[in-house]
């Protein structure tokens, strides 16, 4: 909701079964042992003491009043004291500590200086002037605050919003940095406008509850706060709105997305449990957030890049925390920077459950600011997601898939373990390190890909380095300008690395291998396919597969590709079935180790210089359907008794110099 905190006359009142009294003490006696600086001892427990959440509360009557208390006095309240409706005012310097009692029905004025212990509070007690807690870590007990739990209408979850915010601020009015929660379920209403102003609008990150800045609210795995069921379509159920120095640690958010109803028909994707609007130099660490009608988080700013007033998120650790069905994605980041994701288990994002269905686009993690072109190309700047860390984290059973960087700029995607997919689309340095991409089923296509066909999106600068890919229709595809793809394991993939439209950009170092248990006799090493490729270097790859281990279709066969060329040099390719050359040109082949031929349909401009070819089975080259302008310099090649090193049909033509041919 956003409200204000509570001043320190906010009236505070609790309400509290009571029980028969036990025995009390004179006052004389009472005064001589609990108003004092020493410690004084806990009371012998009576059986008819009341149990509030883990409180035991003396409801014993006291024999004595508080309107005679001297200043820099110390009273241990261990009995009941009503105030019966007075205000009393409290001397400078006195301590109030809670000692198995309370205090209700009244007011306290402190002068100055005082303390109270935040167990004596309740909301049948007032407490104003100058006073601050014993204590900064202050200790809910929902059933002094009139929350309530469990099943509950939406007037009711309504109160306990405003009540559990409305608390938070007022504690931290008086000193608190800490608000602790333990045992506690209850439904919090937060898709309604509580605003009095005449039209007023929604506003999500207003009407959820809010935490405080410079304040850690801290919740146990006893501790649960629910969405109430509702129709909106967009809402939070626990926010940090425009403020910084916050840590939101422990506790198990849920959303509502089995019990949501869609009155319009819509998609009602922004239903999200917790929400950084705005946030900054905060951590949110151990949450668990589960069953989102839209995200489980979102992080965003507010009013766009360009406006006077844009407040981005920033300085963010997102860490320990576990995001399970969410209907939407179980993490969206749309502006921000300095972000980290750190050791978080997403678990399947956008999936269908017995009476929802997910929602695109599904993803564990989506980065998806949101931009557009002017009338001379540049781009406008709606949202801006960048220096963007995601690290150590699991991803399982995704929809739509694992780390995504839709637009985004300089994203590390690194040490990760992801059974689905990483990519991006229009996004520049980003980084996909160190990952392990291990596919669930051999029906997933892609374990990472890179860009988009168009390299006019502007996807540039961007790296796929040192990560171990098992499994997948294909390892890595890899798009557009300025790309890094290098020392990745891509083990029993279908085909190991497929280039599209590429330019200025390098493949090396990468292993690809299919063992002896590979199902698919199909696999492949690097590939490509209607793909224009220009200013690109190929080189030091070791590739062992069972199928093509360089198979390039229509590569540079259109208008814009037919004075485009790249390079492919010092790899080892290791197969029983022949590289293909089909329809393609612009190919410079230098310094390549091939145990088996390479066949050539309807090429030209293809150069093949110093390469060692030991082919058992096949011809060397094989050249077919009008393959023309080739050229073979200084190979050595090495054939058997029945094959030839260079074979031609009659429509096609080469030129060679200076190869051996054994």
């Amino acid at each position: 909701m956003y409200k204000q905190p509570l001043t320190l006359v906010k009236v505070l009142v609790f309400s509290l079964l009571l029980i028969a009294p036990v025995t009390s003490c004179t006052q004389e006696d009472l005064l001589a042992n609990v108003i004092a600086e020493a410690e004084t001892p806990e009371p012998d427990p009576e059986p008819d003491v009341t149990p509030v959440d883990n409180l035991k509360i003396n409801t014993t009557p006291c024999d004595y009043t508080i309107e005679n208390l001297e200043a820099g006095t110390t009273l241990a309240v261990e009995c009941q004291l009503d105030l019966k409706g007075a205000t009393i005012t409290i001397p400078s310097g006195v301590t109030l500590e809670y000692k198995g009692g309370e205090i209700i029905n009244g007011t306290l004025n402190f002068a100055s200086a005082g303390k109270i212990d935040g167990n004596l509070l309740n909301h049948k007690l007032t407490v104003a002037g100058n006073v601050s807690l014993l204590s900064e870590t202050f200790i809910l007990h929902p059933n002094r605050w009139e929350l309530v739990q469990g099943v509950t209408t939406t007037q009711i979850a309504q109160k306990n919003n405003d009540n559990l915010e409305e608390l938070m601020f007022y504690t931290k009015s008086i000193g608190a940095t800490t608000f602790s929660i333990d045992k506690f379920d209850a439904y919090f209403e937060v898709s309604k406008v509580t605003s009095t102003k005449t039209n007023a609008n929604f506003y999500p990150t207003k009407e959820s509850v809010n935490v405080p800045g410079d304040f850690t609210l801290l919740m146990s795995d006893n501790t649960v706060l629910r969405v109430f069921p509702n129709s909106n379509s967009d809402y939070a159920l626990l926010a940090a709105r425009e403020v910084s120095n916050v840590t939101i640690k422990g506790g198990i958010l849920i959303g509502d997305r089995d019990e949501h109803s869609f009155p319009d028909g819509g998609r009602h994707e922004k239903g999200h449990l917790l929400y950084l609007h705005a946030a900054v130099d905060s951590k949110v660490d151990g949450v668990t957030m589960k069953y989102a009608n839209g995200d489980g988080m979102k992080i965003d700013g507010i009013n766009f890049t360009y406006n006077p007033e844009y407040k981005p998120t920033h300085n963010i650790l997102v860490q320990n925390c576990l995001f399970d069905s969410n209907r939407r994605n179980n993490l969206s980041i749309t502006d921000g920077f300095d972000i980290t994701i750190d050791n978080n288990t997403f678990l399947n994002a956008g999936v269908d459950t017995g009476k929802s269905e997910g929602v695109t686009p599904k993803f564990a993690i989506d980065i998806e600011a949101a931009r557009t072109k002017d009338e001379n190309g540049d781009y406008i700047y709606y949202e801006k997601s960048y220096d963007i860390t995601i690290s150590n984290n699991i991803e399982r059973g995704s929809a739509g898939g694992g780390f995504t960087v839709h637009i985004g700029e300089d994203v590390s995607i690194e040490n990760n373990d992801v059974e689905t997919n990483i990519s991006w689309s229009f996004a520049s340095g980003v980084k996909i390190i160190n990952n392990l991409v291990q596919a669930k089923s051999e029906e997933q296509k892609f374990a990472i890909l890179g860009g988009r066909s168009d390299n006019s999106v502007g996807s540039f600068d961007n790296e796929i380095s040192g990560n171990k890919i098992i499994g997948y229709g294909i390892g890595i595809v890899i798009h557009n300008r300025e790309n890094l793809v290098f020392d990745n394991e891509i083990e029993n993939c279908g085909v190991g690395i497929y280039l599209r439209n590429l330019s200025n950009s390098k493949v090396y170092s990468n292993t690809i291998y299919s063992d002896e248990n590979l199902k698919s006799e199909n696999s492949r090493g690097i590939s490509a396919f209607r793909a224009n490729i220009n200013d690109v270097e190929i080189y030091k790859n070791i590739i062992n597969v069972k199928n093509d281990p360089m198979r390039l279709m229509e590569v540079n066969d259109t208008d814009e590709g037919e004075d485009y060329a790249f390079n492919v040099y010092d790899n080892e390719l290791n197969s029983s079935v022949l590289s293909t050359i089909s329809k393609s040109s612009g190919i410079n082949f230098y310094e390549n180790n091939f145990n088996i031929g390479t066949i050539i349909y309807n090429s030209s401009n293809l150069d093949f210089k110093d390469n060692i070819i030991t082919a058992e089975t096949t011809h060397g080259f094989e050249l077919r359907d009008n393959s023309n302008n080739i050229l073979f310099t200084d190979n050595s090649i090495d054939v058997s008794a029945k094959k030839e090193c260079i074979k031609s049909d009659t429509s096609s033509s080469f030129q060679e110099k200076d190869n051996s041919c054994l």
